[in-house]
């Protein structure tokens, strides 16, 4: 029996490589910006020694529509502040300012959402139009902030030639706690220390498939980021990145768009800051992005923004300790992620989404498949999927062209949406970490077309038929068969339901199998269902490595009747291999045996012989048989 099912690696996280090229196109002529919108003071940087305590500031940032207010949603409205000291440390200053207007506070003063995610990277200037630095931090427990840090404009320009330090979280000593509060802040607001406000992380999906989600994330080794509504074009497309405005940074747009977002802190001669602090992900291969808030939706000390992501108008260069920089114009290179579904012959619909970050790309495909099955299904149910995937893209060690094109089936009682997207992450992973060739993969497309029934069948019984009695005659599993050498084997196979809950009809397949004149000894019949060995628990999403790391992976010395898997010697044979790799709803048949030494040689000679028969559900079960030759 030679092993054709091909065992795929892990889902790698979503940035844990980093992309060792950045391929680069010219942005969209709707998404170019023109000219740096902020002024020339706004790109200098005024000197954090030479604040004083009560020194007045202001800022930008955009906080969407709140009734009774000029609306913000991508142009920035101003907010105030006030200086109040500097948190010294050896890992970088950070400058405390009370902050008043915007949503941070209501017209009495009292707190609204106080500082919230999203922000984060919002520009603050003195009053000859400097920048002093982009808020980073709040203070307070569970109760909403003003008092906010905000990382120094020195380490932001310094972020432009890749460096630049901000620490993590900041605590607060008795004594800076005192000095604080001496300056105006309120002791309640400062809690413990300062911790970072984090850029709003999400992925547009309904709120509904959070779950499944969430398994697909941890399944790729992430932490799921938050599901909301959005889209990835809205008032945002045309609307420049400007220092103040929304900035995301995405792994994917379009239909399904997986992002980071806070505020632009900066923009000078085509340079982008933002966030005033990690995205805390590796440097990974993504883009720059404008955004429409929505609103910020005020919930004490956890307030955050809703917002529409735009167009994509730029590259990330780098993910500093300080905020993440990058460059407006060009875009990297991207995989068109394409998905049609349909269910029960209702009409298909087809999304598209744009991956930029490679690293992402199987989640993301993962995450499409699921998405539109369920809302094919229009409902987590259960059924069965037809799913054809082709995955496209080019060698870039000799620019050949790579691809790979499979149908699986797939069935399951229930949730058979989370399961749909297995084998083409699987295959796209499997491809990308191939020994031979990085791959620029540029086209990804998902063919589902889903049916209500669950349908499953077990092998649960073979027969041989007996050429003297003329009648089949049922085998007993692991027992001994006795079979003339050159004769014709004649087996009937029994697939029966699954399960009580499966909705196939039990069937008897018929087939044949012939050793040779010359076997010898003790072989074997395996009969198997293709689903028996498929990838969809947990432990198999764990396994870190790639198959060919592993020379056990081709030959295995404690099967003698195996024969090594045959190695692919190219990206294109990997393709082929995952291709032709056996379905969940194969029923192989395999004998194997020896043959008696040739002429030429004094060894046996192995013999395997496989068929795969192709049935209209996926099959499970396995049985074994041994086959004594005479």
């Amino acid at each position: 029996m030679t092993s054709s099912r091909l065992a795929l690696p892990a889902l790698c996280a979503s940035a844990a490589l980093v992309a060792s090229t950045v391929g680069l196109v010219a942005a969209p002529a709707q998404a170019e910006p023109t000219d740096a919108p902020s002024s020339s003071a706004a790109c200098e940087t005024y000197p954090a020694d030479q604040l004083e305590e009560g020194q007045e500031v202001t800022g930008l940032t955009t906080a969407g529509v709140t009734p009774g207010r000029p609306s913000s949603k991508v142009e920035p409205e101003s907010f105030t502040g006030t200086y109040l000291d500097t948190l010294r440390s050896d890992d970088g200053d950070t400058l405390v300012f009370d902050l008043k207007g915007s949503r941070i506070t209501k017209a009495d003063g009292t707190i609204d959402a106080g500082v919230w995610s999203g922000m984060s990277g919002s520009p603050v200037y003195a009053a000859d139009g400097r920048l002093i630095g982009a808020v980073a931090y709040t203070f307070g427990g569970s109760q909403g902030s003003s008092i906010a840090g905000v990382t120094p404009a020195a380490a932001l320009q310094a972020l432009r030639a890749n460096g630049g330090q901000a620490p993590a979280s900041i605590r607060l000593t008795s004594r800076e706690k005192n000095r604080l509060v001496a300056a105006g802040a309120d002791r309640s607001e400062l809690g413990t220390g300062a911790r970072s406000i984090k850029p709003v992380t999400a992925i547009t999906l309904p709120s509904s498939l959070g779950r499944g989600y969430a398994s697909i994330a941890k399944r790729a080794g992430n932490t799921a980021r938050t599901v909301i509504a959005g889209a990835s074009g809205g008032a945002a497309a045309d609307a420049p990145i400007v220092a103040g405005g929304n900035l995301a940074v995405a792994d994917s747009y379009g239909s399904i768009a997986s992002y980071a977002l806070g505020t632009a802190s900066l923009v000078c001669d085509g340079d982008v800051v933002g966030f005033g602090h990690p995205m805390e992900f590796a440097n990974a291969q993504r883009t720059l992005h404008n955004a429409s808030t929505a609103l910020i939706q005020a919930d004490g000390g956890e307030s955050y923004k809703l917002a529409n992501l735009g167009a994509p108008q730029g590259t990330l260069l780098h993910d500093g300790l300080a905020g993440v920089f990058g460059r407006l114009g060009a875009l990297p290179l991207t995989t068109t992620v394409t998905s049609t579904a349909s269910s029960d012959g209702k009409p298909a619909r087809t999304y598209l989404s744009s991956v930029p970050n490679p690293d992402a790309l199987a989640e993301i495909a993962a995450t499409h498949a699921y998405r539109d099955a369920a809302l094919a299904q229009d409902q987590l149910a259960g059924g069965e999927s037809l799913v054809t995937w082709t995955v496209k893209g080019t060698s870039t060690v000799n620019g050949k062209p790579v691809e790979m094109r499979r149908t699986d089936r797939y069935s399951r009682r229930d949730y058979l949406a989370e399961f749909v997207g297995t084998g083409v992450a699987s295959n796209i992973e499997a491809l990308q970490d191939n020994p031979f060739s990085n791959i620029d993969v540029t086209d990804v497309t998902i063919d589902d077309t889903l049916t209500s029934p669950y349908k499953a069948l077990k092998v649960t019984a073979a027969e041989r038929y007996d050429t003297k009695k003329r009648r089949w005659v049922k085998l007993r599993e692991g027992g001994t068969i006795t079979a003339t050498k050159g004769r014709t084997i004649k087996l009937r196979i029994t697939l029966d339901r699954a399960n009580r809950y499966s909705k196939a009809t039990k069937r008897y397949v018929t087939t044949e199998v012939r050793p040779a004149s010359t076997a010898i000894g003790t072989g074997r019949i395996v009969i198997t269902g293709g689903n028996t060995n498929n990838w969809d628990d947990e432990d198999y999403y764990y396994d870190d490595f790639a198959p060919w790391d592993d020379e056990d992976y081709y030959y295995d010395d404690e099967d003698e009747l195996s024969l090594p898997a045959k190695q692919p010697t190219s990206a294109q044979g990997v393709a082929d291999q995952l291709a032709n790799d056996v379905r969940n709803d194969d029923l192989l048949v395999s004998q194997d045996y020896f043959t008696k030494p040739s002429k030429r040689s004094s060894k046996r000679v192995l013999v395997n012989q496989d068929k795969r028969l192709r049935q209209t559900s996926i099959v499970d079960g396995l049985l074994y048989f041994r086959v004594r030759y005479r």
